[in-house]
């Protein structure tokens, strides 16, 4: 088959978007079928190709409500008298998604979309945007939804939409079949012995990465710890006058991120407040590779994300067999309660659908889990057989060629 993966950002850039694009279509091209992905055009993609996906770049960006911008007109043609057999849009609220809405009676081969979550769901600049959504939902093949209780999945009940499907993510087969030696270690500075705390996540302040430090630098370990927040820290450390002069908008926002307490500036003075010899609190932007060897290292994954979906982190936490808590965010208590493979620490949820956690709530549960070794090894093992049975890309990829395959 001829499939066509759509979505704003893909290769080079990075994400859970792009990341779920790009293995649910390599899985394609295992199974024989032919994938082109049509993106934004970005100015670092060197090759209109990787790992056998085809690229086909627009120059168009925005959205339906801050205003499209681009040569529209190609990609509805492109779309219109393409040769696929089905094409899978992910995300709402971006040009890929919201172009195609107008011609969606045009185009004639089957069209799967994946909602991915409406963040802006709650937000009043979207409100006739999804006012509108409903006359265009049923338009589509196939829906898939990665959770079944959530804005998006619920939006589609109430307005008595069919089609609906839900396949969770997953984690990569090839990546985590295999326990790698953990050869990163010198390099960022765990000591030998030392039990793993572990984070993965950008921006740092919306990942809770604030919080996090602060609960385990209040937590009682009666052992020697490393937390580790991997993520994208850049250096800010100093704010240079020439920076000010090359990139005034740039250093005047990093400086406004500061006052208000958001800046990767602000995360890290935290770890400087540490007076625990026995704690060791470091940033690291680690490769892909040596992320993954850190993954089946460490002894528990702490998750305090301000907003999520269906976290691609835990799924590769269950895969690696690495036990988590997270406070309750997304869909994160429907993934517990499939997998089994970590626990949820109390914590709330605003008015504007964004979940946060007292520092002091979660130290109990750091305190508390991490000395449960039995525990610890029955959540881990618990997640690494979920994921084998249920989370693997290559099972996902199988569930979205059914709906194709199976269903008409």
């Amino acid at each position: 088959m001829d499939i066509l993966l759509c979505c704003e950002h893909f290769y080079p850039s990075v994400g859970g978007v792009q990341k779920m694009m790009h293995e649910i279509g390599v899985r394609f091209i295992k199974k024989g079928h032919n994938v082109t992905v049509v993106t934004s055009w970005r100015r670092d993609r060197i090759n209109n190709t990787t790992d056998g996906i085809k690229i086909k770049s627009f120059h168009i960006k925005g959205n339906a409500v801050s205003k499209i911008k681009g040569d529209i007109h190609a990609y509805q043609e492109f779309l219109i008298n393409g040769k696929f057999d089905f094409l899978i849009v992910i995300a709402a609220q971006q040009w890929t998604f919201d172009a195609m809405l107008p011609i969606l009676d045009n185009i004639t081969y089957k069209k799967l979309h994946i909602p991915c979550g409406y963040s802006c769901f709650y937000d009043k600049k979207f409100n006739q945007y999804y006012k509108n959504m409903k006359k265009y939902l049923n338009k589509f093949d196939e829906l898939i939804y990665n959770a079944s209780d959530y804005r998006d999945i619920n939006y589609a009940k109430s307005n008595n939409i069919k089609n609906i499907n839900i396949i969770y993510p997953g984690a990569s087969e090839y990546e985590f079949t295999k326990i790698r030696s953990a050869s990163y270690r010198k390099d960022i500075g765990i000591k030998k012995g030392s039990f793993i705390f572990l984070t993965v996540g950008s921006p740092a302040f919306h990942k809770g990465h604030k919080e996090i430090i602060r609960s385990y630098l209040l937590s009682e370990l009666p052992f020697s710890s490393t937390l580790v927040l991997n993520g994208n820290y850049p250096n800010t450390e100093l704010l240079s006058i020439k920076e000010l002069i090359l990139n005034p908008k740039k250093i005047l926002r990093e400086i406004a991120l500061r006052i208000i307490g958001k800046s990767s500036y602000n995360i890290k003075q935290l770890a400087k407040k540490n007076n625990d010899k026995k704690k060791n609190v470091i940033f690291s932007n680690l490769s892909r590779d040596s992320l993954i060897q850190l993954y089946f290292d460490a002894d528990l994954f702490l998750f305090a994300s301000h907003i999520e979906y269906s976290p691609l982190v835990i799924f590769e936490c269950l895969a690696s067999g690495l036990p988590f808590i997270s406070i309750p965010v997304g869909n994160i208590e429907e993934i517990v309660n499939v997998s089994n493979g970590g626990i949820i620490c109390e914590g709330k949820r605003t008015k504007d659908h964004r979940s946060y956690v007292d520092p002091k709530i979660l130290s109990l549960e750091i305190s508390r889990l991490s000395k449960n070794k039995k525990l610890l090894t029955q959540l881990g093992t618990n997640g690494r057989k979920a994921w084998e049975n249920r989370f693997t890309w290559k099972i996902v990829a199988e569930k979205i060629e059914n709906l194709v395959t199976i269903n008409h």
